[in-house]
Order: C-alpha cells, then sequence, then structure tokens
C-alpha cells in the first residue's frame, strides 16, 4: 500500500520539477567581422563609412529567457590589424548612470559590455563596460569570475567614446545613446593569431543593462541569470571581406 503511495508522489514531483525548468535558450548566434580598410574614428558618433556599410550582428533578446525585447539595441563589429571595433547603439528614454572612475562596478547601473574569449582551450577572457558617461571598466580574466585585481589591468592603447542623445539623469524624454570601443589587438594575448587570420573564431558575447524605467538584461547570445558563461556566447568568424 505505501508503494502505491510513494510512487504517484514521485510522479508527481518529477513532473513538477520539469515543468519548472527553464526552457531551453536560443541557439548561439555567429557573426561574420568584416575588415575595415580605413581605422575607425572613435568618438562615439557612429558616421563613419565603415559602420553604414557594416551589417548589425543581429537581435539581443532577454537574457534570462531569450525572449524577444521592445528595446531598441543595434550592434556592429569591425576589426583591423591593429583594433577589434563595436558599435552599440540604445534607444532609451530614461538614461541613467552616476559613475565616473575607471574600474568602478558599471555593471549596478546602465551600461554597455563585452566579453571576448579568443581562445576557447584557454579559460581566459576580456570583460569590458562602458556607461553613459563613458566610463570604461576593463577586465582581465584568468578564468570564470577569477579576474586580475581590476586597476592591476588596464589598456594602455584601448579607445572609447560615447555620445548622448538626452541626460545621463534617469529622467524621461531621452532618445538615445551610442558607443565606440576600440580594443587593441595587443591586448588579446591568448588569440591564436594576432591579427586574427581569415576563419579564425573567437567566441564573444554583449550585453545591455538597463535600469530605468525598469530593469532588464539583454545579450546577443543568451547565458541564462549568469553573465559569464563563456560557453555559451556566440562567434564571431573573421573574413577577408573588405569595406572601405
Amino acid at each position: 500500500m505505501k508503494a502505491r503511495i510513494i510512487l504517484p508522489l514521485l510522479l508527481l514531483l518529477s513532473f513538477g520539477l520539469a515543468g519548472s525548468a527553464q526552457a531551453p535558450l536560443p541557439q548561439r548566434p555567429v557573426c561574420e567581422v568584416l575588415r575595415t580598410e580605413k581605422p575607425i574614428k572613435v568618438d562615439g558618433i557612429l558616421d563613419d563609412a565603415s559602420w553604414a556599410k557594416t551589417p548589425f550582428m543581429g537581435p539581443f533578446l532577454n537574457n534570462r529567457d531569450g525572449s524577444p525585447s521592445p528595446l531598441t539595441t543595434e550592434v556592429k563589429v569591425l576589426y583591423d590589424d591593429k583594433f577589434l571595433y563595436f558599435a552599440s547603439r540604445f534607444v532609451d528614454d530614461n538614461i541613467w548612470a552616476t559613475m565616473k572612475r575607471r574600474d568602478d562596478h558599471l555593471w549596478t547601473e546602465e551600461v554597455v559590455e563585452v566579453f571576448l574569449q579568443a581562445d576557447p582551450r584557454q579559460t581566459s577572457y576580456i570583460e569590458l563596460e562602458v556607461n553613459p558617461l563613458g566610463t570604461l571598466i576593463d577586465i582581465f580574466l584568468l578564468d570564470i569570475r577569477k579576474p586580475l585585481h581590476y586597476e592591476s589591468w588596464n589598456s594602455e592603447k584601448i579607445q572609447w567614446a560615447v555620445h548622448v542623445d538626452g541626460t545621463v539623469d534617469g529622467k524621461p524624454g531621452d532618445k538615445e545613446w551610442t558607443c565606440e570601443i576600440a580594443l587593441p589587438m595587443e591586448d588579446i594575448v591568448p588569440a591564436p593569431n594576432i591579427p586574427p587570420k581569415t576563419g579564425d573564431r573567437w567566441r564573444l558575447n554583449m550585453y545591455r543593462v538597463e535600469q530605468l524605467p525598469e530593469k532588464a538584461s539583454l545579450a546577443w547570445s543568451p547565458t541564462g541569470s549568469d553573465f559569464h558563461k563563456p560557453g555559451l556566447f556566440g562567434e564571431i568568424v573573421f573574413t577577408d571581406r573588405r569595406v572601405p
């Protein structure tokens, strides 16, 4: 009699656990990276001719479950022998940030984040963040959530800039903010080839964190509740196709 009671209970529990499991995340995205023939002028204004001829990486989704987001987020990537370039555009009615010191914990406010693992055979990766005030954090991690001390590694030649159409005070009435980052190739020391060769594949993910009017965490390649999952990052593939 006890066995008959326990078995249905176990079945009910197993079905309940299965029903509460997180839905599978979307397939990992892949983006081909074009080569720019002219260095990008990093001023936060996305008016370089090369950007106009570069396609967007793809939609940004809610990081936790991969569902669509109503927030307009556009990102592009280019490279040359010296830099890997990122251009981001975020439509935002309530742009907000307060931190102005390099290597502050920018992820607690509104920010764009870049995670790059150039060699998946190694555990190290680079994390970059820029907020709407133009504050930067650059981190070299030896393994998942094991960074060098923040102030002990600062990229010497990194370039970054933002442009804000509005005010950075969290009040309604803003339009958007844009960001450009030029990461020096010489900083990407784990990469098998510097500069990368045609066909090289690196892991990359980009995130957008919003706080106002509502919290949101968006990703190019959703990773669930934790940003630090290199195995779930998307991929960039370097090509010999060029943009002027």
